[in-house]
């Protein structure tokens, strides 16, 4: 664990000191300044986890923690989990971009405009979350850091009497007291957990140095809150746990680590002021009391886009808002038609969970969605113009109901001239069963031969069906493109249709896994029945959760979220709770040497 938090501090740091000449010296000094602010802390020391006492020492007891031993491991809480768990090792996850900007906005307040040159979120196996766990900061990353830092600071510094709020003085010399307890106040809530007394000193004497320096005291200061947002401490949720009493094998995060893993899995945030007090407090080591928490962070508006963030990682749509199609062959296509998709698909998830039964399986049955101009034109709805979504209600004969059969998925899924069964397939296959679908042989050319010119026509259903006549093909699209099949009534950018490209009748009736299914909208009702949907989902919110593919240590901590998951009938809010009062998501294990 120490290997990871040095290497990031070395980035950070890096590529703060390569930073070209133009800045200000008070600026280049605080950025050095990370040499001091950025290294492991006495709250998270070393390979083992083990934290120092969190007691207040000295004037700033609101700024270093309230007495609390707020991790020593021992036996608190519910109780550790059986032997069987083997959870994985606790790791940093760099902020993602809304994480950044909410963090900002909680310490800093509105008006703020945000920056927009971050580094960028990256998928990993799908998901923002496992990447930004395995992100580095480069040099070319910090400097975006740098500047988006000074470009939030700015903003504040700017005007004097936001300025004077935020820092709660008019400080006249760099020795006045109430710069050391802003300081620790903002270091505290900016790296969510009590602040060292070491910590601290290093920031007031860095702002110290900067005032002598540019002989301008609250440019110092602002020069040491740009040292505590450019921190590894900031930009990163670091998490290390504590050794749990008589079980080596394991450790128990803290209250300060479960109140940010709560806060940015449930509303991409900070903690705010109830679950900061509950971390004080000690108080979230309990199934009971991180229920409870929960709960009240679902209920907030900030909780919708946190999940629907899950939903455009699971489903990725994301490619959507590029999405490249040829006017010629789809007039439908317009600049916003991409965007447009991806904001339909999201709505969806986001009504059915917070708004209507909760109930995931009606994702891929239901007729309520949302249309604008650009959507209704590929549905072939009148009367509809504008970009703004407004509900809609497809009647019986339109042939959509759901995720399934909506023009995002089904032109996320395609060529850009072409439908592709095979990919459509594989999707499903894939990302919403969880279904292995084996690599093509070495050696084995997977490009669909050319029609010939000699032959009649055949439709692509057709052109696949004699490519999987061979066996080396066969076992992989056998899966993939049955499913895809029941779908060929969807041209490219997802618009109904009845004949292809080359006028030839679409047959979508097809088998899978033995059920024979007439057409789209049975297929899609098979697939919200079939247990591995709601396995599928459940699983790998579990892993977006915990920013990890789940190893074979962690299958009875899976099983028990897909029992509960199960059991409240597939809503989505239950499987949050079961997913963040469970074991695998409240202990970690201790990090194997290398």
């Amino acid at each position: 664990m120490a290997g990871v938090r040095d290497f990031a501090t070395v980035a950070i740091v890096a590529g703060a000191s390569i930073h070209p000449g133009p800045l200000q010296r008070g600026r280049t000094l605080a950025i050095a300044g990370l040499l001091l602010t950025a290294v492991p802390s006495g709250c998270y020391q070393g390979v083992e986890g083990t934290r120092a006492d969190g007691g207040a020492t000295g004037d700033d007891a609101s700024a270093t923690g309230a007495g609390t031993d707020a991790g020593t491991g021992g036996e608190t809480g519910d109780g550790p989990p059986t032997a069987s768990l083997e959870p994985a090792a606790p790791t940093l996850h760099r902020l993602t971009q809304p994480q950044f900007h909410n963090s900002v906005l909680a310490l800093l307040g509105e008006p703020l405009v945000l920056p927009t040159d971050l580094p960028a979120d990256d998928l990993l196996y799908g998901f923002t979350s496992i990447s930004a766990a395995g992100a580095t900061i480069s040099s070319i990353d910090a400097e975006k850091y740098e500047a988006a830092t000074y470009a939030v600071l700015d903003q504040v510094w700017a005007d004097p009497i936001r300025r004077a709020a935020m820092v709660g003085c008019e400080p006249a010399s760099a020795d006045d007291p109430c710069i050391a307890a802003f300081l620790g106040s903002f270091a505290k809530r900016a790296w969510r957990r009590p602040v060292d007394p070491q910590e601290l000193d290093a920031l007031v004497t860095l702002v110290g140095s900067i005032a002598g320096d540019l002989a301008d005291v609250n440019a110092a200061i602002e020069f040491g809150a740009a040292s505590v947002l450019q921190s590894p401490n900031f930009l990163f949720r670091v998490e290390v746990g504590v050794p749990v009493d008589g079980r080596p094998d394991l450790l128990r995060y803290t209250s300060w680590e479960m109140a940010s893993r709560l806060s940015y899995l449930l509303q991409d945030a900070p903690p705010d002021a109830t679950l900061l007090a509950a971390a004080e407090a000690d108080a979230l080591l309990d199934a009971d009391a991180i229920e409870a928490q929960a709960l009240r962070l679902l209920d907030d508006p900030r909780a919708r886009p946190a999940l629907v963030g899950f939903f455009r990682d699971f489903m990725n749509i994301r490619k959507l808002d590029e999405l490249d199609r040829n006017v010629e062959l789809f007039p439908q296509m317009s600049a916003t038609l991409g965007p447009s998709m991806r904001a339909e698909l999201e709505r969806m998830f986001e009504t059915t969970v917070f708004d209507g039964s909760g109930d995931f399986r009606e994702l891929f049955t239901t007729p309520d969605t949302y249309l604008n101009e650009d959507l209704a034109k590929v549905y072939g709805v009148p009367g509809i113009t504008g970009p703004e979504l407004r509900p809609y209600t497809f009647t019986d004969g339109s042939h959509r109901a759901g995720i399934l059969t909506s023009a995002g998925f089904l032109a996320v899924n395609a060529n850009k001239t072409q439908t592709s069964p095979t990919h459509r397939g594989r999707f499903v296959r894939i990302q919403l069963l969880c279904q292995d679908v084996p690599p093509p042989p070495a050696g084995v050319d997977t490009t669909l031969p050319a029609p010939d010119p000699t032959q009649p026509p055949q439709t692509l259903r057709e052109r696949l069906e004699v490519h999987r006549e061979n066996p080396q093909c066969a076992s992989c699209h056998d899966l993939m493109d049955p499913i895809g099949f029941g779908l060929e009534n969807y041209d490219a950018i997802g618009a109904w249709r009845t004949v292809d490209e080359l006028g030839l009748p679409i047959d979508s009736a097809t088998e899978i896994d033995g059920t024979p299914v007439a057409g789209p909208l049975e297929m899609a009702a098979l697939v919200a029945e079939l247990p591995a949907a709601g396995e599928c989902i459940a699983r790998r919110f579990y892993e977006h959760a915990g920013a990890h593919l789940a190893a074979s240590g962690e299958e009875d901590a899976v099983a028990a979220v897909i029992e509960d998951f199960v059991t409240s009938d597939y809503d989505f809010r239950s499987l949050v709770i079961s997913l963040v009062t469970n074991d695998g998501f409240r202990y970690a294990s201790p990090e194997v040497a290398q």
